[in-house]
């Protein structure tokens, strides 16, 4: 929402400083924790070799330091923070929703980015409300008819909020993390079914822009949630191929695609100041691959020092997905969201010191 990219990293810093109080002196990192801080490591150290980031994108960035503090011994905490914000948001969006759609007499704004407006991003909105679906599937409380339930609003709001590309991305995921739990084998088919029939009514769900043309991606034409991709993908190429290895700094990443779009005459881009869309090659054409190879370094030595669970596995795959068609950690909320999800899902081990 509008609010949270400051008041969540107010949240997250305190949470960290009283973290880091309540420690006495017993702390001391994890791999995951390291996974995440050497993301901020990379996006500082670009300031080396290219232009330094600014106030606002360090500040923005923060949360890759705070999540692992703030969170530390906080996974309930987090479950049902979780589940209680997916049902607040999803009836906060359906009413507003069903308001709008009363006062237009019309049934457009229960579609799409009308519908996801109140919640500020779409794609964003999905991912958290997998997250709390999860959360849901999990929790030996709901009994009954009450997940099934839970589970069903969640998925209509995704499916109204019409981020085809986080769908799909979510619903893999799930996929992937529900094949591998003991559940009998004749849930399977079900399961498959529920995730083909979401992704179809994401397709089917009418907007402004439906899926694009997938043969051709004119930047003249260009409209559609695939060939806009294609396009901004071609126009980040351009500017990578400026210099590979140090990139050309991360806030100088838009106005350098804005040059490319009005060459190409990217009416669509021009229009809406679109990023990449695509957040492997936003980070290319910022930090380069040096600042990747610091940001892998990290993620490898993690995944060396973990045992992964299927449940990682899963948000591993899902998040993989997602930045490969959103440029997610260009906004506040994307960085934490995407923060909180690595710390929460990827394997740990605790023994008898205090992390």
């Amino acid at each position: 929402m509008p609010w949270w990219d400051l008041g969540t990293g107010v949240a997250l810093a305190a949470a960290a400083v009283l973290s880091l109080v309540a420690s006495r002196g017993r702390w001391k990192p994890l791999p995951v924790d390291v996974a995440l801080w050497s993301g901020f490591a990379a996006l500082a150290a670009s300031a080396l070799w290219t232009s330094a980031p600014s106030l606002e994108t360090m500040l923005r960035w923060m949360p890759m330091l705070w999540v692992p503090l703030a969170l530390r011994r906080q996974h309930r905490a987090w479950n049902e923070g979780l589940i209680a914000g997916g049902i607040v948001l999803s009836f906060g969006l359906l009413g507003h929703g069903a308001y709008l759609a009363f006062a237009a007499q019309s049934l457009e704004p229960l579609f799409y980015r009308d519908f996801a407006e109140f919640a500020h991003q779409h794609s964003y909105l999905t991912l958290y409300l997998g997250l709390a679906g999860a959360s849901v599937a999990t929790d030996l409380r709901f009994r009954g008819a009450i997940r099934p339930l839970l589970l069903g609003v969640f998925a209509l709001v995704a499916v109204l909020a019409g981020s085809r590309m986080a769908l799909a991305a979510v619903v893999l995921g799930g996929l992937w993390w529900f094949s591998g739990r003991t559940a009998p084998r004749r849930w399977m088919p079900w399961a498959l079914g529920l995730g083909m029939a979401l992704i179809l009514a994401v397709a089917l769900v009418p907007s402004e822009r439906s899926l694009g043309k997938l043969t051709k991606a004119d930047p003249y034409w260009a409209t559609g949630s695939v060939d806009t991709r294609v396009v901004q993908a071609k126009a980040a190429w351009q500017v990578i191929q400026g210099d590979m290895w140090r990139g050309v700094g991360v806030d100088q990443v838009q106005p350098e695609l804005m040059k490319v779009y009005s060459d190409w005459n990217y009416r669509f881009g021009l229009k809406r100041q679109l990023n990449v869309h695509n957040q492997v090659l936003q980070l290319w054409a910022g930090i380069g691959l040096f600042g990747i190879a610091i940001w892998a370094l990290g993620m490898f030595y993690c995944g060396l020092r973990s045992n992964w669970t299927r449940g990682g596995q899963a948000l591993a795959l899902t998040l993989v997905l997602i930045l490969l068609t959103e440029s997610m950690l260009e906004r506040a909320m994307g960085v934490v969201l995407v923060a909180t999800a690595i710390y929460h899902s990827l394997p740990r081990r605790l023994d008898g010191t205090w992390r």
